[in-house]
C-alpha cells in the first residue's frame, strides 16, 4: 500500500457510491468521513476492504470540517480531498502524486473533469505553468484562481491554513484557495489528468429533498460569509440581493403552479440569506429518515 497518499471521501448516505469507486482504489490508504453517522456501513466497509478506515463524527460536520478531521487523521505527506461522486484511475493519482514530489512548491494540485460542457472544477483564469521540469514538460499545467474539490494538498504545508469551519457546505474550498492564493501559493490544474464526476449525486436519491433543502439555506448563507468575511458586510449584500430577489419571484411563480415543495424551498433559501445578513452561526440542519 502506497504511504505517501491518503485518499480522503467526504460522505453522506453515500453507500452506492462508495462501492463503487473503492472497488478500484485499493493502492492508497482510504479514509472516509461518514455524516450521515452510519456506524453499520463502517463495519461493512472496514470489512470488505483492507486500505479503508471509516470515521464516524458524533454529528454531521459537513464539508469544512469533514476535510479538516480527514487531514488530520492522515499519516501520510499528501491528502487527496474528493466526494464520493467521482472515478477516478488509479493511473492518474500516481501521475498528481508524483508531480506532487516534483513541483513541491504548490497549494493544490488538481485533475480536471472529464466532461467539462456543464461544468468545471476551477477558475477560467488559465495561466501555463512551467517550471522546466523534464517530467513534466508533456503536461498541460494551469495556474489558476481556485479550484472546487477533488484536489491533492501537502498535509503539512496547509496544517496551519485548514478549512474554515464556519461553513458548512458550498464556497469552502473557494475560501481555502483564496488564504493560498494570498500567500503566494500556486494552485495547479492538470488538464492532461480527467476523472469523471457525476454532479450532485453523492448522496443516495431518496435523500434528495433533505439534499435540496440544504443546499437551498446553505449556498445562500456560505455566499453572504464568504463575501462579508474576505471583503466587507456590504458588499456582501450586494452580492446576496440578487439571490433574494430571485427566491422571491419563485415563491410568487410556485404560488400559481400551486408547488408546495417548490415555494417551501424558496422559503428556506430566503431564511439562509436572512440568517447570514443577521451574523448567525451556520446552523440549519434538516434530518434524513431512513
Amino acid at each position: 500500500m502506497n504511504k505517501l497518499l491518503t485518499i480522503v471521501f467526504n460522505s453522506y448516505y453515500s453507500k452506492k457510491n462508495l462501492y463503487r469507486v473503492l472497488k478500484n482504489l485499493k493502492k492508497y490508504p482510504i479514509i472516509i468521513i461518514e455524516n450521515s453517522l452510519d456506524i453499520d456501513l463502517k463495519r461493512e466497509l472496514e470489512k470488505k476492504y483492507k486500505n479503508v478506515k471509516v470515521f464516524i463524527p458524533k454529528e454531521n460536520l459537513g464539508l469544512a470540517k469533514g476535510y479538516n478531521l480527514g487531514i488530520k487523521k492522515a499519516k501520510t505527506s499528501y491528502v487527496f480531498l474528493n466526494n464520493p461522486d467521482i472515478e477516478i484511475s488509479n493511473k492518474s493519482i500516481d501521475t498528481l502524486l508524483l508531480s506532487a514530489q516534483k513541483i513541491i512548491k504548490f497549494g493544490i494540485l488538481a485533475p480536471t473533469y472529464d466532461n467539462e460542457r456543464i461544468f468545471k472544477n476551477y477558475s477560467n483564469y488559465n495561466v501555463p505553468f512551467n517550471n522546466g521540469i523534464p517530467f513534466l514538460k508533456k503536461s498541460k499545467i494551469y495556474d489558476v484562481n481556485w479550484i472546487d474539490n477533488n484536489f491533492l494538498v501537502n498535509r503539512k504545508k496547509i496544517a496551519g491554513e485548514l478549512f474554515d469551519e464556519n461553513y458548512f457546505l458550498y464556497f469552502e474550498t473557494i475560501d481555502f484557495c483564496l488564504n493560498l492564493k494570498r500567500k503566494k501559493n500556486k494552485l495547479l490544474v492538470f488538464k492532461n489528468i480527467k476523472f469523471k464526476h457525476f454532479g450532485s449525486k453523492s448522496t443516495d436519491s431518496k435523500y434528495k429533498n433533505v439534499v435540496s433543502l440544504t443546499r437551498a439555506w446553505h449556498y445562500n448563507w456560505s455566499k453572504f460569509y464568504y463575501y462579508k468575511k474576505n471583503y466587507n458586510y456590504f458588499y456582501a449584500l450586494k452580492k446576496i440581493f440578487p439571490n433574494l430577489i430571485q427566491a422571491i419571484k419563485k415563491i410568487i411563480i410556485n404560488i400559481f403552479k400551486l408547488n408546495s415543495f417548490s415555494i417551501y424551498l424558496s422559503v428556506i433559501e430566503i431564511y439562509g440569506i436572512i440568517s447570514a445578513i443577521l451574523c448567525l452561526k451556520s446552523f440549519y440542519r434538516p434530518h434524513a429518515r431512513n
